[in-house]
């Protein structure tokens, strides 16, 4: 179908209003594309952005932490969402749908890279604006220009490249681990959230060959208080849209080819194999407790190793952290006092991050995912009980927790050379124990929260601002008073507190206290399971439905028609005496 060239806006403006107005429908891509953004920025900015680095001109550190958390919003949105986002509509069918419609093909590609670029401008203004106001960040007029060009030229080339890679690969969760793992691991050798260390020169080439490093380097130098001129670094931008040409060049190429179409899953062979063996039952008495433990553990691990970004943020995100954030920071052998070096901090907290991943936002989702599906209620009408279904679940993540703990382990031995800490076993007691918590407290949310994607944002976007305040992600770090005391409610600092303790080369008493708190959330999450729990999923009440409520409210047997005077249609034997007559 062509379109006209002067009909051609308002149909793209109306396709970028209809992609805007489904993300906006989804809480979980607003949380994780402007959200998350906005709110390391702002924990980053409230624990080291108010160090005044010249006294003279009152430039403060977040100066530099706001372009490049900028440029982190940036690339969630118009890269990792947008590449998500197209690879769900892809493997759902809703692509292939919409191509069938008069709606040309460039209009349904532009609407979609247009409201990610909005999205991600969003999140760019938001972090400006609360820098402005909260953190006295400083504008300056001289490099609007490079700001809005760096902005614009950067959206459309994450654009063009998670458009190629959401075509180019199969499956969604494919996608989702492969974009996401993209894009934060470039954002640390990029220097997105190093604020003082310093990055290995192998890893800084690596970083150049990208365009995030390009666009983070141009945007600090639009707010650098201490340049001159206009900002505008054509070599840095040269880059971008070198890479913003092959990402283009790869998606059309991707549509041309019709990949914007799932691929068909193959066709399993349907013929019956009657064996004698099947005439046979298979047991002659109820199964024991611990073999259907077995099953439903063996169950949850085929779950949870399907799902390829699950393992990717579970498993080896961690792994890439140890290696990555010790390595910027100075080295994994820096001595942070106490028998503890950088390395083996890392190692632990990372322990526990992924841990929290597995057993207190995967697990719980991965459930709240089958509920929606009717997999649990029809799960009730077997023999199996729900507390020895739930108890599978709990041990499966605990399982995938220690497998992380392993890898952690072996890798943190390779790279460091840590001695052996003689707490070691305290600190493998204290991880199951913590492991096990978060896998309860998760289950505890997936009762008070029934969607799979409300359970999702309440799980992560809880998990990822305490990693910030409970010494995961950074440390020796003085808290303010007020967010310090809040850490200390949660089981997640006890844990990470416990673990760095016995990874310490220096003997530590044991835990007591540590593990108290958590004990007491693990009892407290059982309470809520046991009281709130449901395998059905709760579904809201239709208008047909509501009306009947109220009807059934008011005492009234009659139909609503009659009680509202409305005249019903006549049917049957009435229609034709009335026929007759006339």
């Amino acid at each position: 179908m062509s379109t006209a060239p002067n009909g051609r806006v308002p149909v793209l403006v109306r396709q970028v209003r209809h992609e805007l107005v489904s993300l906006l429908r989804t809480p979980l891509t607003m949380i994780l594309s402007v959200g998350f953004p906005l709110v390391f920025f702002v924990l980053l900015s409230a624990l080291i952005g108010n160090v005044v680095v010249d006294e003279g001109t009152g430039v403060r550190l977040v100066q530099f932490l706001a372009p490049a958390l900028a440029s982190f919003g940036v690339i969630m949105a118009t890269f990792s969402f947008l590449a998500s986002g197209l690879s769900e509509a892809r493997a759902t069918g809703v692509l292939k749908r919409q191509t069938g419609t008069p709606l040309p093909r460039w209009a349904l590609i532009g609407g979609r890279i247009g409201a990610a670029i909005i999205l991600g401008l969003l999140s760019v203004s938001l972090i400006l604006v609360v820098g402005v106001v909260a953190y006295d960040l400083q504008l300056f007029g001289r490099s609007f220009a490079a700001i809005v060009v760096t902005l614009l030229l950067s959206s459309f080339t994450f654009a063009a490249l998670g458009i190629a890679l959401a075509l180019l690969l199969s499956r969604p969760p494919i996608v989702i681990a492969v974009t996401n793992g993209v894009a934060i691991v470039l954002a640390f050798i990029s220097g997105v959230f190093i604020v003082s260390g310093t990055t290995p020169a192998w890893m800084n080439s690596i970083a150049w060959a990208f365009p995030l490093k390009h666009m983070v380097t141009v945007f600090s130098g639009a707010l650098d208080p201490y340049a001159t001129g206009s900002a505008l670094q054509w070599d840095h931008l040269s880059v971008i849209a070198l890479w913003g040409v092959a990402g283009s060049a790869v998606a059309l190429w991707a549509l041309r080819s019709g990949r914007e179409h799932a691929t068909a899953a193959p066709q399993l062979s349907t013929s019956p194999r009657a064996r004698a063996e099947d005439a046979r039952p298979r047991r002659s008495t109820r199964p024991s407790g611990h073999r259907l433990l077995a099953g439903q553990v063996a169950h949850a691990q085929a779950i949870l190793w399907r799902d390829a970004s699950s393992v990717f943020f579970a498993v080896a995100f961690p792994l890439l952290l140890v290696a990555i954030i010790p390595t910027v920071n100075g080295g994994g052998d820096l001595d942070l006092g106490g028998g503890l070096i950088l390395g083996s901090f890392f190692a632990a907290t990372m322990a526990v991050y992924g841990s929290a991943v597995t057993s207190f936002v995967n697990m719980p989702q991965g459930l709240a995912e089958e509920r929606e599906r009717g997999v649990l209620k029809r799960t009730r009408g077997t023999p199996l009980p729900t507390g020895v279904m739930l108890a599978g679940r709990v041990v499966a993540a605990l399982v995938v927790s220690l497998l992380t703990l392993a890898g952690i382990a072996v890798l943190a031995a390779l790279m460091y050379s840590p001695p052996v800490p003689p707490g070691w076993p305290t600190g493998v007691l204290m991880f199951v124990v913590s492991a096990t918590t978060f896998a309860i407290v998760g289950l505890a949310v997936a009762s008070l929260v029934h969607g799979a994607q409300a359970v999702l944002a309440a799980t992560l976007g809880t998990l990822l601002p305490l990693c910030f305040i409970s010494d995961i992600f950074v440390a020796g770090v003085d808290l303010p008073d007020v967010v310090d005391t809040v850490s200390w409610v949660f089981p997640l600092r006890h844990a990470a507190r416990a673990m760095t303790e016995s990874v310490s080369s220096v003997a530590n008493p044991f835990p007591w206290e540590h593990l108290a708190v958590i004990l007491g959330w693990a009892v407290i999450g059982v309470i809520v399971i046991a009281r709130w729990f449901r395998s059905e999923a709760v579904k809201e009440a239709t208008p047909r439905s509501r009306a009947g409520t109220a009807q059934a409210d008011r005492g009234d047997s009659r139909p609503d028609s009659e009680l509202t005077g409305a005249v019903t249609p006549l049917r049957g034997s009435h229609a034709a005496d009335i026929a007759r007559r006339r």
